[in-house]
Order: C-alpha cells, then sequence, then structure tokens
C-alpha cells in the first residue's frame, strides 16, 4: 500500500459521486504506519463474524475443559461425537457475543468483556467441583452478595491473580482490537453515505434483537416446546441428573447450566386433588393412631435441639490413610448407647442447608426435580410460610430459635427462617460467646453449645432450637497448632486431613461438655446430631479408594435423651426421616405426617436423585419396590407436592400448625 505524500486521499469507500472532498484535500500526509482505508460493512462484518465465531469456540473451550474431573476420552466422546454439546453450547456463547457486540459496537472490547466474565466463571466451576464434586450453578449467584463465605474457598492470592490475569485478557484484546483497528478501519456511520449508514443501524438493531429473542429463550429452558431444550436433544436425552458433574461433563458446561435453571419444584403427581388428600390424610391419622396407643412418653415440655454439625464425619471409616487417634471417641460411644446410625448425605463437600431442609420439613430433595438443588434458595425463600417442625413445635408450646455462628445472608437463611416460623435468629454477631480455637477463623463448637445451654437456661418454656455449627467448616489448612498425625498419604493432603481430625476431636470433647451440662440441668432436653457432609480436602487417591460404596457420603447421627437412652441402630438413613426418630427416642406421640415418615423410613430408609436404599440396605430402583414400599413412596410424593407448592389441602390435618 502506497504511502505517497503527493497523491490525493481516495474518496471514502463507496462513496457517493460528487460528495465534497475534505477540506485539506490536495496537502501532503505526513509520513507514518501504512493505514488501509475503511473497509466496507459487508467486508468489516464478515471478518467480524469470523473473529468473534473463532473467540466463542475459544471460551466455550474454556467452560469445557472446566467439566473435567475424570475421564477425558469420556469427555471428549460426549462432547464431540455421540453428542452435540460443544457445538450448542459454542452457538450460545457466540450469540452473546454478538449481543454485546451489537450493543457497544466494538467487537473487541465485547470479547474482552465476555472473557471477563467466563474466565471466573470457569474458574469457579473447577473450583467448585474439586471441593464439592458440584458444579455451579444458576442459583449460585446469590453468595456473590456474600464474598465472606465465597473467600473460605479461595485464598487471596488467588483471586488477586485471577484479577490480574482479567486484566491482562481484557488490555491483550483492546491492544489487538486496536492494531487490527489501525489497518483494517472499521466503516464510520458518519463518513458512510446515508442509505449504507442506515442499512448498518438497522443491521446492528436487528441482530440485537435476534440475539435477545434467542438468549431470552434459554432462560425458559426447562418449559416444554423450549427450542433451545430441542436442540441439546436432537439426539436424545443425555441428562445426568442423579450425577451434576457428570450431567456438565456431557451436556457441556452451558448444557448443564441451562439444565439447571428456574423451574418448578415437583411435576404434578397423578391423581392429585382434594379427595385423594383426603384419603392421604385419613389413612396416616389411622397411622398414628396406632402408633401412639403404645406411646407413653411426651415432648410437651421437653427442649428439642436440633444439632447440624458442619462436616461432622467419621474419617477412621474411610480408606486411603491412617490416623494416629480416633478423634470421635466420646462421640462414638454415645451412639453406643442412643438411636443411631449413618445418614445420607446428597453431595459429598456441600449441601448443609439442604440437609438441614429435610430435617426440619420432613421432605426429601430426592422427590423434586433435580433441578431443585437448593430448596431454601429456590422455593423457601418464595412463601410467607412454608410448613416445617418449627411451626409444629411452636403450636405444641415450644419457643423456636435458630442459631448460626456465621454471616446471616448465606443460603438466605435470615428470610427462610422468617418463613419458616423461628422467633428468633442468633448470629455470630450476636452470640454470649465468639471464641475461636487457635487460628481457626470460625467460632468454635464448644461456643455454639453454650449459646444452647444460655438460652434454655434463659427461658422458662420449652425450647426448639436449630443449631447449625461452623468450627469444622473449610478451609482447615493451619487451624490448629497440634493436629493429628496421619500415615498413607503426603504433602498438603497429610496436612489438611490432620487439621480436620483435629477439630473433629475438639468437636467430641465439646459435645461431651454438653451432654453432661444437660444431665445436670433440671430441664428435659432431646438431641438430635448430625453431619451434614465430608468436607472437600480429600485428594482423587483417597477418593477413589472409596469409590465403590456410598462412604464419601455416609456421615453419623444419633439421638439422645437427657432422660435415658436406648440403643437402637439404624439403617442408612436421610434426614428426611429425622424427625420421627426424636419422637420414637422420647417415647412421645406422633402426628399423623410424621406417622407417613415413620412408616416410610421403616420399609425406605433413604433416598437420592436416582437413588432408593431400602431399610435392608440394599439398593432398589423405583420399578422394583413391593406394593407396600410403593404405596408410602406415592403417598410421600403426593404430601410433599401439597405442602410444598400444592394447595396444602392437608397440611391442617397431618401436620396441625405446621405452616403456622
Amino acid at each position: 500500500m502506497s504511502t505517497s505524500s503527493v497523491a490525493d486521499p481516495p474518496l471514502p469507500a463507496q462513496g457517493d459521486e460528487g460528495e465534497d472532498r475534505a477540506p485539506d484535500a490536495g496537502r501532503p500526509r505526513e509520513v507514518g504506519p501504512a493505514v488501509e482505508e475503511p473497509h466496507g460493512p459487508d467486508v468489516v462484518l464478515r471478518r467480524g463474524a469470523g473473529v468473534s465465531l473463532l473467540a466463542a469456540v475459544v471460551l466455550t473451550l474454556v467452560l469445557e475443559v472446566s467439566t473435567l474431573w475424570r475421564g477425558e476420552p469420556r469427555w471428549l466422546l460426549d462432547q464431540f461425537v455421540t453428542g452435540i454439546a460443544f457445538y450448542a453450547d459454542t452457538l450460545v456463547v457466540w450469540l452473546l457475543l454478538l449481543f454485546v457486540w451489537s450493543l457497544i459496537g466494538r467487537l473487541w472490547w465485547s470479547i474482552g468483556l465476555l472473557s471477563a466474565v467466563v474466565i471466573p466463571v470457569a474458574a469457579a466451576n473447577r473450583v467448585k467441583i474439586i471441593l464439592r464434586e458440584e458444579p455451579i450453578y444458576p442459583s449460585d449467584i446469590d453468595f456473590l452478595s456474600e464474598p465472606g463465605f465465597l473467600s473460605a474457598f479461595v485464598s487471596p492470592w488467588m483471586v488477586a491473580l485471577l484479577v490480574l490475569a482479567l486484566a491482562v485478557v481484557v488490555a491483550a484484546c483492546v491492544m489487538v482490537g486496536r492494531r487490527l483497528g489501525r489497518r483494517y478501519p472499521r466503516p464510520s456511520l458518519r463518513r458512510l453515505p446515508r442509505r449504507q449508514a442506515v442499512q448498518l443501524g438497522l443491521l446492528r438493531v436487528g441482530v440485537l434483537l435476534v440475539t435477545a429473542t434467542l438468549l431470552f429463550q434459554t432462560t425458559k429452558f426447562n418449559e416444554p416446546g423450549n427450542l433451545w431444550r430441542k436442540a441439546y436433544e436432537v439426539r436424545g436425552e443425555h441428562w445426568r441428573y442423579w450425577n451434576q458433574k457428570t450431567n456438565y461433563r456431557s451436556n457441556g458446561f452451558v448444557g448443564g447450566f441451562l439444565y439447571n435453571m428456574p423451574i418448578s419444584a415437583m411435576a404434578t403427581p397423578p391423581g392429585y386433588d382434594q379427595a385423594a388428600m383426603d384419603q392421604v390424610s385419613a389413612r396416616y391419622t389411622a397411622a398414628a393412631e396406632r402408633i401412639n396407643r403404645t406411646r407413653t412418653g411426651s415432648l410437651d415440655d421437653v427442649n428439642v435441639v436440633l444439632v447440624l454439625s458442619e462436616s461432622f464425619t467419621d474419617p477412621t471409616q474411610l480408606d486411603g490413610f491412617e490416623l494416629e487417634r480416633d478423634p470421635i471417641l466420646r462421640t462414638r460411644a454415645t451412639m453406643e448407647e442412643t438411636t443411631s446410625g449413618t445418614m445420607l448425605a446428597q453431595l459429598y463437600g456441600g449441601g448443609t442447608a439442604n440437609m438441614e431442609f429435610e430435617t426440619l420439613t420432613g421432605q426429601s430433595i430426592a422427590l423434586f426435580r433435580p433441578q431443585m438443588v437448593s430448596p431454601y434458595q429456590m422455593l423457601v425463600a418464595d412463601y410467607s410460610s412454608y410448613p416445617s417442625a418449627v411451626g409444629w413445635f411452636k403450636s405444641q408450646g415450644h419457643k423456636a430459635i435458630a442459631i448460626h455462628p456465621f454471616m446471616v445472608g448465606l443460603y438466605k437463611r435470615e428470610q427462610v427462617y422468617r418463613t419458616l416460623g423461628f422467633e428468633e435468629f442468633i448470629h455470630d454477631t450476636s452470640m454470649q460467646s465468639q471464641e475461636m480455637i487457635d487460628d481457626n477463623p470460625y467460632i468454635d463448637d464448644a461456643a455454639a453449645f453454650d449459646e444452647v445451654l444460655h438460652q434454655i437456661e434463659d427461658h422458662d418454656d420449652p425450647l426448639m432450637i436449630n443449631l447449625v455449627t461452623m468450627q469444622n467448616h473449610i478451609p482447615v489448612e493451619g487451624n490448629y497448632d497440634d493436629p493429628i498425625d496421619v500415615s498413607g498419604v503426603g504433602g498438603d493432603q497429610d496436612d489438611r486431613i490432620g487439621q480436620y481430625a483435629r477439630g473433629l476431636e475438639h468437636t467430641d470433647v465439646a459435645l461431651a461438655d454438653f451432654f453432661h451440662e444437660l444431665e445436670t440441668s433440671d430441664e428435659k432436653t432431646v438431641v438430635l446430631f448430625y453431619g451434614d457432609h465430608l468436607p472437600g480436602i480429600y485428594d482423587s487417591d483417597v477418593k477413589n479408594a472409596n469409590n465403590d460404596g456410598l462412604g464419601l457420603y455416609e456421615t453419623p447421627f444419633f439421638v439422645w435423651n437427657s432422660e435415658g437412652n436406648v440403643h437402637r441402630p439404624m439403617p442408612l438413613t436421610s434426614p428426611a426421616f429425622f424427625l420421627p426418630l426424636v419422637y420414637r427416642a422420647a417415647d412421645a406421640p406422633v402426628p399423623p405426617y410424621l406417622a407417613l415418615l415413620d412408616r416410610m423410613h421403616r420399609r425406605i430408609s433413604a433416598l437420592q436423585h436416582g437413588r432408593i436404599v431400602t431399610s435392608d440396605g440394599a439398593e432398589t430402583p423405583e420399578e422394583s419396590l413391593d406394593s407396600r414400599s410403593a404405596q408410602l413412596l406415592e403417598d410421600m410424593r403426593l404430601v410433599q407436592y401439597d405442602f410444598s407448592i400444592g394447595e396444602r389441602y392437608a397440611v391442617d390435618e397431618l401436620w396441625p400448625g405446621a405452616a403456622e
């Protein structure tokens, strides 16, 4: 391209004949870098479309790689051969990029801005899969309002490194855009002939409207007939709802993310109406009467304390390493004297609020649609009241108090606790004691138990207390000065397990002291204690060593009564069935709803999405259940629908006062 200083500059590309020349026409131009004249809109758009598509491919690959956890060949097969996940994901990302481009009019700025969103999302997805073996969901956006909680998963230097990387990516996109802009200037609407300017403006508006419409349809992914759902299912349905990390790997990050877009909690069960619920109510009213004939105890004047102990597990049951000593000796001894067993957690490394939800409501996550990944955030918070043990115990004369030694907004707990009916919420800044052990950043369990004792002593009425502890929450690195020695693993893994086990030992001591205080008190108290899930501290070697069974999803639980205990070993149990066990330990009469849960637990003791565990420990497909078990499951599904998103025909009959 010539840089002659004598030639007149050419007219603007595709300009009208007779258009006035620039005022400096004919003057010598300064010698400088060669710059092409602006290309016509058609050339610029073709090049821009190609560059934007290439950028979409790269950004989609970043998202897809974040879903890898193992089995890379299977990932390649699912993504590129047997399925269309990668291609559909790329189309969605490309449309998003085109939308931003048409909105701001700068392609490279658009690429930079979209990269600044995609890269943190991919990084967050990778971290969550490593720690909790589940990907990020649309509902996780709520956690952005709790940066203090998010910082627990990612160290400050990692955050700083990510911010720096994002700044470099955006800056690089802008620099590349400027360099290419000098070589291939984009046509200016002000310099184009009017007809071309109008055409280009209309094209930009058209692209904006079309992409916005198509992207809006992604938010309706789970509605019948959705075009995006049809696109992802063009080769058949491949949704792995029972294992979301596999779901994302097989159907693409975008496909898995869209699959978990908001949807109603349950499909309407066949036959659901007032008459059906009247029949269910009558059936379990009679069942409750039969159960209560032999019950001689009562919870009317008894404090009921539900303790969800954060990440409390029995690490001695895992293969792959050995601890110097048993960190939960005292708890194990208590379990040998009480109604006790192991709980089936929904997730590895997370799911605290979901286990709390099941315990308080008696509703099973497994009976909801798989997209209902967090009922607290996605369901309960939308109601002014919700049937639960809180309302039930209040109707029986108890005062309901929630205690959680952490920030109030996590999982929308402050809002959810109001909906459930708690009269008081005591949290990190309002507790009597806020002690911590060594360098652990969380309030210790001893302080949490002391708060329970203080509330019992401070109130004349019997209490219903729901305590969710925090002491053993990750991260665990460097928490204690004297971690328990670990053999069989090395490096960071050794330190994490040893630190975690020492935390369990602190809980073990605090729990024994707590029971001692309750035994010497004039108050009568029943305590349900359970761990919510395993911590996300184990590497792939330990996970693989325990991958044959359900060891990565089992935690201890027991029910303790200050008036005396009898050892009743329980089968593997879901927390939805804890309330009947509390009543059984107190020999107290049950309302009809708990009679349903009691009867169910005697046949089907644990539920997960895609998994039914019968009371003999066998995993049994629903179609293979015996007729009585199938009837109980059908009744429980009807009741859960009625209580959650249905008309609540049967709440007053089955669980009086539960929804007050």
